[in-house]
């Protein structure tokens, strides 16, 4: 027996080659493995709503963000007229979104702007805005309210439009 199995080693291992290949194979095997688990961790994450969702939410905080920057350049921010008016990100400032591609939001978020007038030079301005996730169905809702202060027409020289944000919430909706 003895004679036999070291003839069987010298005939199929001779060398280490194969041994070497035996472990490259392995190695392969076992990253493959990796890979797939991650992926399914990933796919669980996103099966989950959880990315998704994310996705929507930074895409609402972006369109604040640009609603802000409206409410700033806006020749007059605190017109009753832009109520209930829905901007899509990007018209009135000229930033730019980038959506539609692997993990981004399906499209440009959007936003709206009540205001409520407390006097001609102040109000509040109610910003409503809408991001979308991977899918059309994903949605986030936010709200911010901002302070809004103009310059009267004898300071304008002096004095610069105040927008500062005092409230943020998310909205539920069905």
């Amino acid at each position: 027996m003895k004679i036999q199995l070291s003839t069987f080693v010298k005939n199929n291992f001779s060398g280490g080659f194969s041994l070497i290949t035996c472990l490259v194979l392995t190695i392969v095997l076992n990253l493959i493995t990796m890979a797939t688990l991650g992926f399914t961790y990933d796919f669980q994450l996103f099966a989950d709503g959880r990315i998704d969702r994310l996705i929507a939410k930074g895409a609402a905080d972006v369109a604040l963000q640009d609603a802000y920057t409206h409410l700033k350049i806006s020749d007059d921010p605190l017109s009753l007229s832009s109520n209930e008016v829905i901007y899509e990100f990007g018209s009135i400032t000229g930033d730019t979104f980038s959506y539609g591609g692997r993990m981004q939001s399906i499209k440009p978020p959007e936003y709206q702007i009540n205001v409520i007038q407390i006097n001609p030079s102040e109000g509040i301005s109610r910003v409503t805005a809408k991001g979308f996730g991977i899918f059309a169905t994903t949605q986030f809702i936010a709200q911010a309210d901002y302070a809004v202060r103009l310059c009267s027409d004898e300071f304008s020289k002096f004095c610069q439009r105040q927008v500062r944000q005092i409230a943020w919430r998310e909205q539920l909706h069905e």
